[in-house]
């Protein structure tokens, strides 16, 4: 029998969203309008409804709009990468060795999930719509700035009385930590309805329905792509997950199971007798963070009761120190840095470097696959740029950083 809690094809992935089949059409759930929604970064929806899992059904009104809620995604997806890297890179080396790998590790796989949902919007793209040299985002517009909500209207539960969550750029700290685990929380399958995503989960699984149903109410269907746009394993391979090529609704139902499995692990409660952590399980990246919270690894004996965020590792522990970092200034800006001209300036390369990795990714996805493991490799002199930027004090304590802005190359 089939064990569906894990990804086809990948045993030792969590994974989150239940097969549409499984679902409760009379089970409510917390969801959005964004019919009216503008899509321009940072922007948050004008128009917020309740909708039952058949309103969910229905929520992609059509092609463009499928196409819109998947450029969302990718923002989405970018907007993780430069917080969880403000926490790698403002570590100390020779410190938190553990937690490092960790947090590299998702870094690695938000990266994957970029590419996942450009393949899901290339495959149902018509190739007779595409210019010739026309890429498939806009890099520009594509660049959040910090802080910012996360894209598409997801707003995770906070604690009573705090403001409404915004995606910051911290350095390695509890706060930061607090941060990560926001974003990357399952939604509780049990909450009331909230009137907004409450997960990316949640968002992902409305592009998901969307794809199921236009793909069968389309005459010949709305796969019809060009192949070659695909990105394969052959052209990146990566540790932790796997590179999906998107040509059937399927292969597209598969990548986004990888995408919500990745970060959100399992959706509701694991009977008592399902062990679900071990050595040999790559963990979501909520469970993830969580090891570094409380600086212990889930062990095998470990077995998640309820929600996952009632999940507690209690097996191997290790070393979380949270002050040997470098004391990086919350949400640096470039024209923090307007004072300091070679301080501006070696701002402006990282920024540099940042946008060449994006245009990189985008010249891969926009037809040009075999550029990807070229654009991937950016990354390296991405972080020598951060640690020059954090090596330099700003005399208050704190100490300069990456700000992930858009800059003209």
């Amino acid at each position: 029998m089939e064990n569906k809690l894990f990804q086809k094809n990948n045993p030792n992935r969590q994974k989150l969203i239940k097969p549409i089949a499984d679902l409760d059409i009379n089970e409510e759930v917390a969801s959005i309008s964004l019919e009216k929604a503008s899509f321009v970064k940072n922007e948050m929806p004008t128009m917020l409804k309740k909708m039952s899992v058949k309103d969910v059904k229905n929520y992609v009104k059509d092609i463009k709009h499928l196409q819109d809620c998947l450029r969302t995604a990718l923002q989405l997806e970018l907007s993780t990468i430069p917080p969880y890297l403000c926490g790698l890179y403002t570590i100390k080396e020779g410190s938190n060795v553990e937690a490092g790998a960790l947090i590299r590790s998702v870094v690695v796989e938000e990266m994957l999930h970029m590419v996942l949902v450009s393949n899901i919007l290339n495959a149902i793209t018509d190739p007779k719509t595409i210019k010739k040299g026309e890429k498939l985002f806009n890099v520009k517009d594509i660049i959040p700035v910090y802080p910012t909500p996360l894209p598409g209207g997801i707003i995770p539960e906070v604690p009573k009385g705090s403001p409404p969550f915004e995606v910051q750029l911290l350095k390695f700290s509890r706060e930061a930590l607090d941060e990560f685990s926001t974003i990357e929380r399952p939604s509780n399958p049990k909450a009331k309805i909230t009137g907004h995503f409450d997960s990316i989960g949640q968002f992902y699984e409305a592009i998901r329905y969307g794809l199921l149903r236009l793909n069968e109410t389309t005459p010949g269907g709305i796969f019809i792509g060009d192949p070659t746009r695909q990105i394969t394993p052959e052209h990146y391979y990566g540790s932790g997950g796997k590179i999906t090529q998107v040509i059937t609704y399927e292969d597209a139902e598969e990548a986004i199971g990888e995408i919500v499995g990745q970060g959100e692990g399992i959706d509701g409660t694991i009977s008592t007798e399902q062990v679900m952590f071990g050595e040999d399980i790559e963990y979501a990246h909520y469970f993830k963070f969580q090891e570094i919270s409380y600086g212990r690894m889930y062990s095998a004996n470990d077995t998640n009761f309820q929600m996952p965020v009632k999940s507690v590792p209690t097996g191997r522990p290790f070393t979380v120190s949270w002050s040997s970092v470098y004391n990086m200034k919350a949400n640096p800006k470039m024209k923090d840095y307007e004072h300091n001209p070679e301080l501006m300036s070696k701002a402006i390369e990282f920024n540099k470097v940042y946008v060449q990795l994006l245009n990189g990714i985008n010249d891969a996805v926009s037809g040009e696959p075999d550029l990807l493991i070229k654009g991937i490799t950016v990354m390296y002199d991405l972080k020598y740029k951060a640690l020059e930027l954090l090596n330099i004090p700003l005399g208050n304590g704190e100490c300069a950083g990456p700000t992930f802005e858009y800059v003209e190359l």
